[in-house]
């Protein structure tokens, strides 16, 4: 071979790489909105408009089997893994509060007696990511980019978590005084963009108004008044339509269950995006956003509701509008999307009992007292148990009083074992030797130990039955468990680092990081078990 045709070889391979290689994105832009159904983007599908999710649909990477690889499927531990790619096993955040058999209390899993809130005082305030264990993309893109990184939502924890461990802010609704607040770990005061969009008093413009249907009823799906729906605080009918009765001096929480309570953080998301100067710079930031609206609702209502519908053809409206000013202000060719929920949700137990599914509802004080009182009667008079009820599937021993009482533990977690499955009520209950020990044997055994920290989770975890929920109330809905009603998920990628198509792949939250810092070409974070969809990339080489 001569030395011309080598040279030219390696000038084609060189020319090759460089098709593949893309300069970083200005921004990247994480959404999640909260309890996002996957079957809701084929549902409503055709009453999506063009640049809502369907700009997401139609022009980026659309994972149509992605799933949650753990249990519990909660708010907490879908916003850790999401941008960490490790399971609650591996960071920590268990559910949304757990107890801390260390000192006998719940502990909220963002909060932080350590720091003061930043434009409201009290517990509200007192908020960061210290029981976070690891990195998150965000670190991850400090690191690599020194990117400026942001977080915004309703809900404390949604703020937090996917803005890893020194973002440079993150912020959060304050439904007392209708402001977006902070805490002092992040920064003593409020910047002069968050002052001045609190000065603009948007949540009392919202008191008053009505939430009415979008379409014409005709075009909802299921009837107005579906079995087990419960009803919005202040309200006395569960039908359309809904009037926000918030005021002022109450405080503004009613505005969140409503479609006004997206508009109100898309807004600030805006506003974020135009005081930080996001994606302005030399290096690639990060905006996360996530949507808490849709779950307050979906946990009234239930997937089947015509609310829940509505909120979502509303939301792909906003996002609509979102994405427009992103493209004005950025341009989306130079932006990178992924969005995607942090679980789904059951329906409510009434209605799948109508559709012939082995729907009811277990009243958490009966159960336990049923089953402190056969603990009583196998092992003796004592307080075997820490807590009185189960949380979030955990139930934690008295590990003194058994020792006094020469219980073996091992004989109380087979006792509860057998008496959960002997109830009719649970799949399944696992030990805290089971899980360690890897002997919870199948997928859902899998799932669960995906979820259990071996620091903060239980001595048992029990798993309830498809369409069974633990509640003392006689409507609403909740979601939690390893079931796809819960784990299936829509997930998109958008933007010139990934190719556009529907990918029927299986794939688990804990695989976005990877995927993501696979088009960054950057590290992953410290907990990462993913792998990155290679066929989704735009550069397969990697």
């Amino acid at each position: 071979m001569t030395i011309r045709r080598i040279l030219t070889l390696l000038l084609l391979a060189a020319g090759s790489m460089n098709a593949f290689s893309s300069e970083p994105p200005k921004l990247v832009i994480t959404i999640l909105v909260d309890q996002l159904r996957y079957d809701y983007l084929e549902r409503f599908h055709d009453q999506f408009s063009e640049g809502g999710f369907r700009l997401l649909m139609d022009n980026g990477s659309f994972l149509t089997d992605a799933h949650y690889n753990y249990m519990p499927t909660i708010t907490g531990p879908g916003h850790a893994s999401f941008l960490s790619g490790a399971p609650p096993a591996v960071h920590g955040i268990i559910s949304n509060q757990w107890f801390d058999h260390r000192t006998g209390g719940n502990v909220n899993c963002v909060s932080d007696p350590s720091v003061k809130g930043v434009g409201a005082d009290g517990a509200d305030g007192q908020r960061s990511p210290r029981n976070f264990t690891g990195s998150t993309l965000a670190d991850e893109m400090r690191l690599r980019f020194h990117s400026k990184v942001i977080g915004v939502s309703h809900k404390d924890r949604g703020a937090i978590l996917p803005a890893g461990k020194k973002p440079a802010g993150a912020y959060w609704f304050h439904s007392g005084s209708g402001n977006f607040i902070t805490s002092t770990y992040y920064r003593q005061e409020l910047p002069e963009w968050v002052k001045e969009f609190n000065g603009r008093k948007l949540p009392a413009q919202f008191i008053g108004q009505t939430w009415k249907r979008l379409l014409d009823p005709s075009f909802y799906q299921w009837p107005d008044d579906a079995t087990g729906e419960r009803k919005l605080a202040g309200e006395d009918k569960v039908t359309f339509d809904h009037r926000v009765v918030a005021s002022e001096k109450e405080g503004f929480e009613t505005i969140i269950p409503t479609p006004f309570g997206n508009q109100l953080l898309l807004e600030f998301a805006l506003a974020a995006l135009e005081g930080e100067k996001l994606g302005t710079s030399t290096h690639p930031d990060l905006l996360c956003v996530s949507f808490s609206s849709n779950d307050y609702v979906g946990h009234a209502f239930g997937p089947y509701s015509q609310e829940v519908q509505d909120i979502t053809l509303r939301l792909d409206l906003q996002l609509n509008e979102f994405f427009k000013q992103v493209d004005q202000k950025i341009g989306l060719e130079n932006v990178y999307i992924v969005l995607t929920a942090d679980h789904g949700v059951a329906p409510t137990p009434e209605f799948a009992a109508e559709q012939g599914l082995d729907g009811h509802r277990v009243d958490p004080v009966e159960q336990m007292r049923d089953l402190l009182g056969k603990l009583g009667k196998r092992f003796g008079p004592g307080q075997y148990l820490q807590t009185p009820r189960i949380v979030d599937g955990n139930l934690y021993f008295n590990h003194d009083a058994l020792r006094k009482m020469n219980v073996p533990e091992d004989d109380v977690a087979d006792f509860i074992r057998e008496w959960a499955l002997a109830s009719g009520n649970y799949q399944a209950a696992y030990s805290r030797r089971q899980l360690l020990e890897g002997l919870a044997p199948g997928e859902l055994g899998r799932r669960v130990v995906n979820g259990y920290n071996a620091e903060r989770s239980g001595d048992v975890v029990l798993v309830l039955k498809p369409f069974v929920l633990l509640s003392g109330s006689d409507s609403g809905t909740t979601h939690g468990s390893p079931y796809a009603y819960d784990t299936h998920i829509p997930i998109f990628f958008y933007g010139s680092g990934f190719q556009p198509g529907r990918y029927s792949d299986e794939f688990s939250i804990t695989d976005i990081a990877a995927t993501l810092c696979a088009a960054l070409r950057m590290n992953e974070p410290s907990g990462s078990i993913g792998k990155p969809l290679v066929k989704a990339l735009a550069d397969q080489t990697q």
